[in-house]
């Protein structure tokens, strides 16, 4: 793999634990790799994975298509309360691995060209910022969800009590309004870590150089225009957002052919062939 990749660029993607974040990390990973010939590293974070996750990481281990570095478990249990929520709970194990992730990035002989994070890893953005790279945020979700994330630390500041208590829905600028019962999970209690933790992230999701989005321009038209429009969302995100999906995960298997394109790449040029078998011309 090493001959095959010293000529690309390499880019660095960080994905926080859970399925949810890993699929979708791993499916940019793929498109990179595959779309734009990229040479990747993807770290994921050790947490004891489950099966399910196991299953996930070894198909794209063994397929060779990039390096899967799981960074080493942290014990966290000591730093909240038996009771968080998953929230806090990834946000502090993301903000624990930083050293280890640190010390595998600097081992890196050649620079890398970028680096990128969910939105769990905005805290790691200073590893970019020692390298003088830039630095790249991947939203998994949709462009409504990033309007109401990148507008939380305004909403934070403008709305007194509780979002539930509300009895008008919460304006977004040039998106759809959201009903107080509608916010998102981490926002229905402002006094509990998980919220301030939202708050935090919305604020560095907007250090951040560029936005890619899992999105496309046609599905959701009005929200990107919202976010990009300096009188609306734009002065809050004032970063270029560039949607690139939709990305999804494939239904059936893919590993053959993930292993025939890894097997050509690895053949001497001009050594294959290309046959059809079972076709006749007529």
């Amino acid at each position: 793999m090493e001959e095959n990749t010293r000529s690309r660029p390499h880019l660095i993607l960080l994905s926080s634990p859970g399925l949810g974040h890993l699929i979708p990390v791993l499916q940019l990973c793929k498109r990179l790799v595959m779309l734009c010939n990229f040479d990747v590293t993807t770290f994921v974070v050790g947490s004891n994975s489950s099966e399910a996750e196991t299953q996930i990481i070894q198909p794209a281990r063994s397929s060779k298509l990039c390096r899967i570095v799981e960074l080493p478990a942290v014990d966290i249990s000591v730093l909240f309360d038996p009771g968080a929520a998953v929230v806090t709970r990834i946000c502090v194990m993301m903000r624990e691995i930083r050293p280890a992730l640190r010390s595998a990035v600097l081992a890196f002989k050649v620079r890398p060209a970028a680096f990128i994070v969910d939105h769990f890893g905005t805290e790691s953005f200073g590893v970019a910022e020692e390298l003088g790279i830039p630095k790249f945020v991947y939203i998994p979700s949709n462009a409504w969800f990033l309007a109401l994330l990148a507008y939380l630390p305004v909403l934070d500041k403008e709305v007194k009590g509780e979002y539930l208590d509300q009895k008008e829905p919460l304006q977004i600028p040039g998106c759809m309004s959201v009903r107080p019962e509608d916010v998102i999970d981490p926002m229905l209690d402002r006094t509990d870590q998980q919220y301030l933790e939202c708050v935090r992230i919305a604020k560095e999701i907007a250090s951040g150089d560029m936005i890619l989005l899992n999105t496309w321009e046609d599905l959701e038209s009005t929200a990107l225009l919202a976010i990009r429009e300096g009188e609306l969302l734009g002065g809050v995100v004032k970063k270029r957002v560039f949607p690139i999906g939709p990305l999804t995960r494939p239904v059936g298997p893919s590993g053959v052919k993930i292993e025939l394109s890894v097997w050509l790449d690895e053949q001497p040029k001009q050594s294959v062939i290309p046959t059809v078998l079972g076709f006749q011309i007529t």
